[in-house]
């Protein structure tokens, strides 16, 4: 058995989604359980749509739903006939009406808007791809049946980034899935799970990811595969770099280090359930079905020192917190810090200082509890944090050669302590490019091609520049209003 998660890219049009059903018909004879994101856009259309009914704009918001509703109502017309079709559509105005509901009541003030509304709307995109694939893939593969992830995925009450209940998710899906559909292909929803008490749930941007491999844990997969629009994971992003190389393999350290430090290929906490059963995972390209994508196990590589890709996080502010004096002040706020979740990450630390990065969108931590502790408080400013991710048994011979490389550029180097597969480096977001560039050239000059598909300046993308810039600024727009939700700000 394996588990085959498609992303949205992969979902985008009538013609996408042909190629999934062709690519899931050839897998047939390895019983594929399918987990779906949301289809395009769709995410991304229904937190524009949540947005305008917070702000009472109630015309904005109703052109936002009709646009969702006619896409998926297309896709039905045009991938489905007679009463497949029937179902599918009554399904989605049974949908749509639900949801156009509650973004009246929300636009004319008769609700309050709050993380758990915008988890039940965001849902609302991988329920109805998942539906709507299992009806497609029904009618072209033979017999598929949907299961309602909700009803599977427990988590907490964290809404938008809500955590699984591991041992109780397991649980479920082994009970559940065997019975729910013997001898048919099994399509489920990502991103979307739900409290014990039943009220819908997301696991954060990238979910889907997480769910597949949740899936395949359960039941010990052969494989989890993951369907994008990329060959696999990249030797950097190529919307900052565009001569990168395809990776073959990384050990599940390393791929949940990138994923850690800014790579969007994979939600970062994806590798974990699999990594425990030792499930290899794949990347693959949804569009270039020949191409071999990137494999995740636990093997690693002989080379001692060897770079393997370059992760980018931009819009950090680095706190350099120094007290001689009094180290057991830097233990409790390392300690403090460790603790504040999302947007708060402690780099390093030893008795005499402690380096915390903070995302632009994060609260400062309150260090007034240490003052006691005579701190020196040191900020840099508007940094990118560039992490260099590979096999780095000598993380002093890497400093070195990344400090001759970025000569006369005010580079931070600094080394991971939670990582041993990982060197980063802060730099000037102004001078992050450049950084990147320089970097890429040094480390990967002369590419194994036995550990990488080499390219001779093109990147690993189906979509044109100015798609990509889209999808930039789309994931942009995500985390900014995210972050302009009062209620969903660390506290």
């Amino acid at each position: 058995m394996i588990v085959m998660k498609f992303g949205g890219a992969s979902l985008a049009s009538v013609e996408s989604i042909r190629q999934v059903i062709r690519i899931v018909g050839r897998e047939l004879h390895r019983r594929p359980i399918m987990v779906a994101s949301a289809i395009g856009d769709t995410t991304d259309a229904l937190l524009e749509l949540l947005t305008h009914a917070r702000r009472g704009n109630g015309y904005p918001a109703w052109k936002a739903l009709e646009e969702i509703k006619t896409e998926h109502f297309a896709l039905s017309e045009e991938l489905l006939d007679g009463e497949r079709q029937n179902g599918i559509d009554q399904f989605l105005r049974d949908t749509f009406r639900d949801l156009h509901v509650r973004i009246l009541e929300l636009c004319e003030g008769e609700r309050g808007f709050n993380a758990e509304l915008q988890d039940w709307v965001l849902s609302l995109g991988e329920q109805l791809s998942s539906r709507l694939l299992a009806a497609i893939l029904d009618e072209h593969c033979g017999s598929a049946r949907h299961v309602d992830a909700r009803k599977l995925i427990v988590t907490n009450d964290n809404f938008t980034r809500a955590e699984p209940r591991y041992w109780e998710t397991y649980a479920r899906i082994r009970w559940c899935l065997p019975m729910a559909a013997p001898g048919s292909t099994v399509v489920l929803g990502g991103f979307i799970g739900s409290t014990q008490d039943g009220r819908t749930t997301t696991l954060g941007r990238g979910g889907s990811d997480l769910t597949a491999s949740i899936i395949g844990a359960a039941l010990n997969a052969e494989e989890i595969q993951v369907w994008k629009d990329v060959d696999g994971m990249l030797t950097c992003d190529p919307l900052l770099f565009d001569a990168v190389h395809q990776v073959r393999k990384l050990s599940y350290a390393e791929a949940s280090e990138l994923a850690s430090a800014g790579a969007t290929i994979l939600h970062p906490e994806t590798m974990a359930p699999a990594q425990r059963l030792r499930i290899p995972i794949v990347i693959r390209n949804t569009f270039d079905f020949g191409c071999e994508g990137t494999r995740i196990d636990s093997r690693t590589d002989g080379n001692r020192n060897l770079v393997k890709s370059i992760a980018a996080k931009s819009g950090v502010r680095l706190l350099e917190i120094r007290s001689a004096n009094a180290p057991d002040a830097l233990t409790e706020l390392r300690e403090f810090c460790q603790g504040r979740g999302e947007g708060i990450t402690v780099l390093s630390s030893s008795e005499e200082c402690v380096l915390i990065a903070i995302d632009k969108d994060a609260r400062l931590p309150d260090l007034r509890p240490f003052e006691s502790g005579c701190l020196e408080v040191r900020i840099r400013n508007s940094q990118s944090i560039l992490t260099l991710v590979g096999q780095i048994a000598d993380p002093m011979h890497v400093s070195r050669k990344i400090a001759a490389v970025l000569h006369g550029i005010d580079a931070f180097i600094l080394r991971n302590e939670r990582a041993e597969c990982s060197l980063s480096v802060a730099v000037p977001e102004t001078e992050a490019r450049r950084c990147i560039a320089l970097l890429h050239d040094a480390f990967f000059a002369n590419p194994d091609p036995a550990l990488f598909v080499v390219r001779n300046g093109a990147a690993a993308r189906i979509h044109t520049p100015q798609q990509n810039m889209a999808e930039a600024k789309r994931s942009n727009r995500f985390e900014a209003f995210v972050a302009s939700t009062n209620i969903l700000q660390p506290n």
